[in-house]
């Protein structure tokens, strides 16, 4: 009776085992998928004219483009402005909108 009881309680434990095995592998599945997009500084005259138009409204009157750049997988850009000592960064779609 002991070596059953001993039995069904390495058999419990083994499966308990082997379900954190399965959990674990399926979460490190999900963990590698990682979409990767590539900042490339860019011209400030290579910005679309949405965005140029954008940038030259009130909401930025006074701020000057210190910096460009564009994520190409994303179609955003990013665009560094400065104002005397002042420096901010915008984010922007290529239709000249604020992107979050």
């Amino acid at each position: 009776m002991k070596k059953i009881t001993i039995l069904a309680a390495l058999f419990v434990v083994a499966a308990g085992i082997a379900s954190t095995e399965v959990a674990t592998a399926a979460r490190r599945t999900e963990s590698v998928v990682v979409k990767y997009d590539e900042k490339v500084k860019i011209k400030k005259e290579e910005l679309p004219d949405a965005v140029k138009k954008s940038l030259a409204g009130n909401d930025y009157k006074g701020w000057e483009i210190s910096e460009a750049y564009m994520w190409k997988e994303a179609g955003t850009y990013e665009i560094e402005l400065k104002n005397g000592d002042e420096k901010k960064t915008v984010k922007l779609d290529k239709e000249g909108k604020v992107v979050a």
